[in-house]
């Protein structure tokens, strides 16, 4: 089984492809409007205060090497806890993939012209299509593909870099009061395009090691993810200053750049923002295939654990030990939120923020036990405060949920009840059986 087992330099690839989705360059804008300078260094603000659950899901990971977010909670805490927890991750990041995948959609369709005539619900079915079909390939080619989306997504970000020290103008790192008064509103949008760390949780029985590279994976990607947002964010500001906070949308952040750079010639202009705005489309899908392939196998585990109708049939494998009907289910739901929302960006992102965090409050509470229990070398001050951060983060959630995402909650809240309603139906089954 050793072919079908990821290194950790592709583990790390599956998670730095995840977190360095699109959101590095939708929040270039709005975070310069929001905070100014100070908007880079939220990047750091939320590192520190997601440090708690990052280390603590690192040890469970080491107790746990053939679980994981389900494994977490079903094992420290009870069965109920494991399957809320893995069920309410898979809704969120699945709402968050056609999120993703609609922004890529988009701009190709401003890059291609002739992709413009087709219907962008139309093209993202298309290409959750062609995921799905690549997800059912062996998990050394998913890893391959994996790294081919992350030599993509880095000429976006080291064009922004290089491009922001070219025109680095020292004046513009300093900042206004207004600015440290942004960092608040600006931090929501950070911890959104940052979710994806715990991709190496889902797949830690699938990482050779699993007990010491898994862990490795967690730590290593959310530390280099950090360094670069927060180094991204920064050049392009010393390069713009207050006109990046001014520019409509990320759209015009390489048009802006390059219009600097080579003012006097259009046509070069245009073809590099048009191959930039390409590879931005690519960094976004690598982010919803990375989602896709990693949220796999939390459906697997719950199946495994016969918690879902059809478990039978959803633990089966294909030759290449891939679970194709739980791929088959993920595109369902996928399929589910992309016809109900019609790709609007709100509900959406309302789902996809509140789910996970569900999962990391159970994660944290699972890693509380083990350490008072003594099962892992850890402080209990730490998980301590991830649970106080990620259950600031849930009322967080619930609280924007109410203001403006009643249907988002309502969506939410129906699938939630469905998977319960298959976890009572069958531990009744099996309580009768026994």
């Amino acid at each position: 089984m050793s072919q079908h087992k990821l290194s950790l330099q592709s583990a790390l690839f599956i998670n730095i492809n995840i977190m360095l989705g699109s959101g590095i360059f939708i929040n270039s804008t709005i975070l310069a409007n929001k905070a100014g300078v100070l908007g880079a260094l939220c990047y750091s603000v939320v590192g520190v205060l997601m440090l708690p659950l990052i280390i603590s899901m690192s040890k469970l990971v080491n107790i746990h090497p053939s679980g994981g977010l389900y494994t977490f909670s079903q094992q420290e805490i009870a069965p109920l806890a494991g399957f809320v927890s893995a069920w309410s991750y898979i809704i969120g990041k699945l709402a968050a993939s056609v999120i993703i995948t609609q922004i890529a959609v988009l701009l190709m369709q401003q890059v291609i012209t002739s992709l413009a005539a087709i219907p962008s619900l139309l093209l993202n079915a298309i290409i959750i299509t062609i995921f799905l079909a690549l997800n059912l390939l062996d998990t050394k080619s998913n890893s391959t593909i994996q790294t081919i989306f992350f030599w993509l997504k880095t000429t976006p970000i080291l064009f922004g870099i290089i491009a922001g020290l070219y025109l680095l103008n020292p004046s513009y790192i300093s900042f206004q009061a207004a600015d440290i008064a942004g960092i608040p509103i600006a931090l929501p949008l950070v911890l959104f395009a940052l979710s994806g760390f715990e991709a190496a949780c889902s797949l830690s029985s699938h990482i050779e090691n699993a007990p010491v590279n898994a862990p490795r994976a967690i730590l290593y990607s959310y530390g280099a993810v950090i360094c670069i947002t927060t180094l991204f964010q920064v050049s392009i500001y010393a390069g713009l200053g207050s006109l990046l906070g001014e520019l409509p949308d990320y759209r015009y952040l390489f048009p802006t750049l390059l219009s600097m750079i080579i003012p006097d010639n259009i046509e070069l202009q245009n073809i590099l923002v048009a191959t930039l705005h390409l590879a931005v489309a690519f960094s976004a899908l690598g982010g919803s295939y990375g989602i896709i392939f990693s949220n796999n196998w939390n459906v697997y585990a719950l199946a495994k654990n016969n918690h879902l109708a059809g478990s039978s049939l959803l633990i089966q494998l294909n030759r290449y030990q891939i679970p194709y009907w739980c791929v088959l289910l993920e595109g369902a739901i996928y399929f589910l939120f992309l016809c109900i929302s019609c790709g609007s960006q709100l509900p959406l992102q309302q789902i996809g923020a509140f789910g996970p965090t569900i999962s990391f409050a159970f994660s944290a509470v699972a890693a509380l036990f083990a350490a008072h229990r003594g099962a892992i070398q850890l402080h209990s001050a730490i998980p301590s405060l991830a649970l106080i951060s990620t259950l600031i983060l849930s009322l967080s959630a619930i609280y924007s949920l109410f203001v403006d995402g009643m249907s988002s909650l309502l969506l939410f809240g129906a699938l939630l009840g469905i998977g319960m309603s298959m976890f009572w139906s069958n531990a009744k089954k099996i309580a009768i059986e026994s």
